[in-house]
């Protein structure tokens, strides 16, 4: 529907400008409405990278562009590890990045939480939402590098690459998030943010085009990827790269030999496998108590899937599979030539 980008400062690390034109693009042909806030103070926060509202959902990132494998927990310094073996500190003589996320946290709650007020000012039923519940991550661009060793588990932060935090802002939601178009909008201007005018109307001052970028966004084309999203359960990790696992077929149970681990009982040990055929991702059941379901339609109501049994499904791009009470949506991205 639209996205609004909002800044205290613009970035001017050119890594941090093309994650910025990224998250733009992606978000922009999206059927909600997004508030995007960068760069900024929130209360007694230090600087917070980056902010996604939208209806049902707040995430906030801490960014950090590294090409290196990276190797860090919750507690120490964070190190990437280059090619020659060499290690080089990130951020020396300030927090680790999960310390750093885990502060802007607890500054951003802190800060909603005392303008609740305020930010529902003027609203005859102002929505209920939980300025606790925010989704929080430290995103690597362009990529989390291949090999990294990041043990901070997945409360209260996640660490991920791009590729994973784009999907999760669509896909994921709060059932204690309930922000009004007024609320998002009203947020930048308490913290006294400037919007970042990205399609100017026709009619504009030269000094207005000057503030805007200089990259063209339809030139920008994401990564491909195939990724499972968990839909608001935690049987399993919240995103599961499919198009990381190389293997011939990828397996999905309970038992921990699966490369998709659902921790439920209604879940088989080996409950269904999917794999690669004839250029599309296929999902078969391999006799599972609980049943393997299929919705074309995006929707999960149970009057709109069909059950995988007797014969192998095709997924298609955002469609929802569902492994007895475990259900996610598929999402698909291949890249194609002009």
């Amino acid at each position: 529907m639209s996205v609004e980008v909002w800044y205290g400062e613009k970035p001017r690390n050119p890594a941090e400008q093309k994650t910025l034109l990224e998250l733009y693009q992606y978000l922009h042909p999206q059927q909600e409405h997004f508030v995007i806030l960068h760069n900024f103070f929130a209360g007694q926060s230090n600087e917070i990278d980056l902010v996604v509202l939208k209806q049902d959902g707040i995430f906030l990132a801490e960014l950090k562009h590294v090409w290196d494998t990276i190797v860090g927990g919750r507690e120490g310094d964070w190190k990437a590890i280059r090619h020659d073996g060499t290690e080089v500190v990130l951020n020396p003589g300030r927090p680790n990045p999960f310390k750093q996320a885990r502060r802007n946290y607890y500054g951003w709650k802190g800060w909603c939480q005392d303008h609740a007020e305020k930010i529902g000012a003027g609203l005859t039923q102002p929505c209920s939402t939980d300025w606790a519940d925010v989704m929080t991550y430290i995103v690597c661009y362009p990529e989390l590098p291949a090999g990294s060793t990041i043990d901070i588990g997945e409360w209260p932060v996640q660490a991920v690459g791009l590729s994973e935090f784009l999907p999760a802002l669509v896909v994921r939601l709060s059932n204690k998030v309930r922000l009004s178009y007024q609320e998002m909008s009203c947020i930048p201007q308490l913290l006294g943010l400037q919007q970042w005018q990205l399609s100017p109307p026709p009619e504009t001052s030269q000094a207005t085009k000057e503030l805007q970028p200089t990259e063209k966004l339809e030139d920008w084309r994401p990564s491909p990827f195939a990724v499972l999203v968990a839909r608001g359960h935690t049987l399993s990790a919240p995103i599961f790269r499919l198009d990381e696992i190389h293997k011939e077929a990828i397996t999905v149970g309970r038992e921990t030999d699966n490369d998709l681990i659902i921790g439920d009982p209604t879940v088989s040990r080996h409950h269904a496998e999917i794999y690669r055929s004839s250029g599309r991702w296929v999902v078969c059941d391999l006799n599972s108590t609980s049943g393997t379901f299929l919705s074309f339609s995006g929707e999960p109501a149970p009057a709109k899937e069909s059950r995988v049994q007797g014969r192998d499904f095709a997924l298609k791009n955002n469609s929802i599979v569902r492994f007895g009470p475990a259900a996610y949506t598929f999402l698909l991205y291949e890249s194609k030539e002009p």
